[in-house]
């Protein structure tokens, strides 16, 4: 028995299961979630983000993307005419769900697609604004890209610009600007471990209260539900403030892993080969190689700091004084 007969085998039956379930593609994002596939795709295929984006909607039902990078894009042109599903599928996608499509690649470094709606397919307006908020992201994971959209539907024409050079520190910059009290302990790093590059910015609120805002991604996976990467910050933290407890014996400090939660700002990302994802959502991060590197580099950093400023690491480590609370606080 072939277990594979109700899998499209040829282009055309390809096309025709896209038309049919375009959710199973493209998610229930319609053209927004389409688009950032499409963006995030042409980065992993030409396997750099130094390229520039332009997306004009110039109708409910039409727009065009134009491409402009040092980079060849003959790669993304040739998965538009690719015969077979596979990774990097949007261009397939893009083209299959489309009513009017035309592709026109003047030099291996710029490209223009015009595309419009096919409402036979499914019946999906163009939302700006959402659309804005989902490419943001891919904007901030990948630091090179510059992403303009550029909406003439509108009474008053409608521009915006996306580049973040800083990466997800513009994301750790704001949170630590916007809470209650300036954070005393702070460690950032940015560089490159066994092939893959880590942000990551951690901070602690001044205050004791506030649940921890948490934040992480694994390529351009927004791993809501945390894993290797954070459990990996939060292991060689824990292990760097036991490491220092003992060497300062100060025996009435209990290092409990709950404790460090409490007004916790974290903001960090990985990019590095194809990771496995777990969860039902497929949105928390099991890598053991990340978990590691984190670890060692977050208990070393935060070694560093406690080391060389002990009033902050003083502020930072109170929570842990058994001596500071009243009984039933451990």
């Amino acid at each position: 028995m072939n277990n594979n007969q109700s899998e499209p085998s040829t282009s055309k039956e390809y096309m025709d299961h896209m038309r049919k379930r375009p959710s199973m593609y493209i998610g229930n994002d319609g053209v927004a979630g389409l688009l950032r596939g499409f963006l995030v795709d042409c980065i992993e295929l030409c396997k750099s983000d130094k390229i520039t984006f332009k997306i004009i909607i110039s109708g409910d039902d039409d727009f065009s993307i134009h491409l402009e990078s040092p980079n060849d894009l003959t790669v993304i042109v040739e998965k538009f005419n690719e015969d077979r599903l596979s990774q990097h599928y949007f261009p397939n996608v893009m083209k299959a769900l489309s009513g009017k499509f035309d592709l026109n690649f003047s030099n291996k470094n710029n490209l223009e697609i015009n595309f419009s709606i096919d409402h036979g397919i499914f019946s999906d307006v163009i939302d700006s604004i959402k659309l804005d908020e989902k490419i943001i992201t891919v904007a901030l994971l990948n630091r090179q890209s510059e992403i303009v959209t550029i909406d003439n539907r509108k009474k008053y024409f409608t521009q915006n610009y996306y580049h973040f050079p800083e990466g997800i520190f513009y994301l750790f910059n704001r949170a630590t600007k916007e809470v209650l009290g300036k954070p005393e302990f702070l460690l950032t790093f940015d560089d490159t471990i066994n092939s893959r590059n880590y942000q990551i910015g951690l901070a602690y609120r001044t205050d004791w209260f506030p649940k921890p805002n948490i934040i992480s991604f694994a390529n351009d996976v927004h791993t809501v539900c945390g894993g290797s990467l954070v459990d990996g910050v939060m292991d060689g933290l824990i292990n760097a403030c036991r490491i220092y407890v003992k060497e300062n014996n100060l025996s009435t400090f209990k290092i409990k892993r709950k404790k460090f939660l409490n007004g916790l700002v974290l903001v960090c990302t990985v990019r590095g080969a194809e990771f496995i994802y777990g969860g039902s959502w497929k949105e928390t991060l099991e890598s053991e190689e990340v978990k590691k590197d984190a670890k060692k580099l977050m208990s070393k950093l935060a070694l560093e700091f406690f080391r060389t400023h002990k009033e902050q690491t003083d502020k930072f480590l109170w929570r842990f004084d058994t001596e500071q609370f009243a009984s039933g606080m451990y």
